[in-house]
């Protein structure tokens, strides 16, 4: 399947809506808290110049249809780090390389902008994710405890080479 990645714009912001309306199917597996995908309302002031911390990369296939989003966290690059944020593909998507696409895609950003560390957040229970993360050399570096929703959550981190 062939799909490209781009930096998402204002007009975008219903399909990120849509996309992340799938962490809903995660109902079960995660607390109902981290099952909740963002809103316009949430998204907005990311792409209206109010926040400018995050750059959301967002994939789409042939038809133009939007099939994963991640975004870049900028608040530490003024240290040389970045974060991986709130990555997801639509279910139907998954396992063609997608995620693996937008995580190349943030490693790409880190190495345009001299960035020496991206480092994210998990949770155990997205094993697919851990799998991927780890393959893209992602390194585990501890568990913090109670993060989000007094649940811990897992570190990981990808050091630049040198």
């Amino acid at each position: 399947m062939k799909f490209k990645i781009r930096l998402a714009t204002l007009g975008d912001i219903e399909k990120i809506v849509k996309i992340y309306s799938e962490w809903g199917k995660f109902k079960g597996i995660l607390p109902d808290c981290l099952t909740i995908g963002d809103s316009y309302d949430d998204l907005i002031k990311f792409f209206d110049g109010t926040n400018d911390s995050r750059r959301y990369l967002l994939a789409e296939n042939e038809g133009n249809e939007a099939i994963g989003v991640c975004y870049i966290d900028l608040i530490f690059l003024g240290y040389n780090n970045i974060r991986l944020g709130d990555m997801m593909v639509k279910e139907k998507y998954r396992k063609m390389g997608v995620g693996g696409a937008l995580v190349d895609k943030v490693i790409d950003y880190a190495k345009e902008n001299n960035v020496n560390k991206i480092w994210l957040w998990t949770q155990e229970e997205l094993k697919d994710a851990i799998r991927l993360y780890e393959k893209k050399e992602f390194v585990f570096e501890g568990r913090q405890k109670n993060q989000f929703c007094n649940k811990d959550t897992l570190l990981y981190g990808l050091v630049a080479e040198s």
